[in-house]
């Protein structure tokens, strides 16, 4: 790519961007067949972790973008924000990596930081400045500091994600979450920290990592979960199998004695769609299991040869209701 559609697009995604500069960047891209052609190769040979229907998803986008007609009225807080997947999921899948400012001479001047969202139904992987590598569940938000890797390594999380460290003793890793923060060196975890859930959770693969909480620090082993629920401000540690809770990377899900609203609610972020309860009781019955995510279908089928709650989808919504025939025969 030229070098000056390369900073028009880093300033874009910097939100950095003028209106008019936004307007010479999608100029660029509608009137440079290459551009555009060397975009959808970059978005299909973007690394495994994104699935092959975010990619379409991403290339849908530039292609309507491109052949988008009529006058262009560019607001810059919309295209910066509504419009971000387009370009900073390519972000996530490449740019990463090349563009985002280091330390030294090369350093972005800018006070910004760089935000990346996933939206309902989507996941995307990515690999930052220091070879740290970073997977984003549905519905998630990742900021990274405009200092980052230059005395630290520092991110905020709202949403899931799974981080691979790269290890460097003299940039601590640290990763906040509401409520709590988490410092790795050299560590593979997953963070679990959604607005709307009723707890946060660390989990960790390998490594070592130190779990900070208003109540408490401690710090967790290989296999150890810890889990701050956010309303009794209870504090819970136990020995896991990790993999268990950080499957969705490759489409598996995995809950282990999780009520059916929580349930309820990551199958609607994976999937965005809605649901409701044909009676609120359900919504505290508890459920484990394993089940391989490749289609929604499949996977309210699994719910509902192993339990006692029927999953059933109308007019693009799930139904969870009881099954009295099947009641005696499973646990509360």
């Amino acid at each position: 790519m030229n070098t000056s559609y390369k900073d028009l697009f880093k300033k874009y995604i910097s939100n950095k961007a003028t209106n008019q500069e936004i307007r010479l960047l999608i100029s660029f891209i509608k009137t440079n067949p290459t551009l555009s052609e060397q975009l959808e190769r970059e978005i299909q040979n973007s690394p495994p972790e994104i699935s092959d229907h975010l990619k379409q998803q991403m290339l849908n986008r530039i292609r309507k973008q491109i052949h988008a007609t009529g006058k262009y009225k560019p607001n810059h807080t919309t295209i910066a924000w509504k419009y971000v997947a387009t370009f900073a999921l390519i972000l996530l899948a490449f740019t990463l990596g090349r563009y985002y400012p280091t330390t030294g001479q090369n350093a972005a001047n800018t006070s910004q930081p760089w935000i990346i969202t996933t939206e309902r139904g989507e996941k995307a992987g990515m690999t930052l400045p220091d070879g740290s590598r970073v997977w984003l569940n549905a519905a998630s938000r990742l900021t990274i500091s405009n200092a980052y890797n230059k005395e630290e390594r520092r991110l905020n999380l709202e949403g899931e994600a799974y981080f691979e460290v790269a290890p460097d003793t003299m940039k601590p890793f640290l990763v906040q979450c509401k409520d709590m923060r988490i410092e790795a060196l050299g560590t593979t975890f997953g963070v679990k920290a959604y607005d709307e859930d009723a707890v946060i959770s660390t989990v960790l693969v390998e490594g070592k990592v130190r779990v900070a909480m208003p109540e408490q620090t401690t710090t967790i082993e290989p296999r150890e979960r810890i889990v701050l629920n956010k309303s009794t401000r209870e504090i819970s540690t136990e020995t896991v199998n990790p993999i268990h809770f950080t499957e969705w990377r490759k489409n598996r899900l995995r809950f282990e004695n999780e009520t059916f609203e929580d349930i309820a609610r990551n199958i609607s972020r994976i999937y965005n769609i809605d649901y409701t309860f044909a009676d609120e009781s359900i919504k505290t019955v508890t459920f484990t299991g394993t089940i391989n995510n490749s289609n929604l279908e499949a996977i309210l089928a699994s719910i509902s040869l192993t339990s006692y709650i029927s999953c059933t989808l109308k007019d693009s919504s799930i139904i969870f209701r009881k099954d009295a025939g099947k009641k005696n025969y499973f646990m509360e």
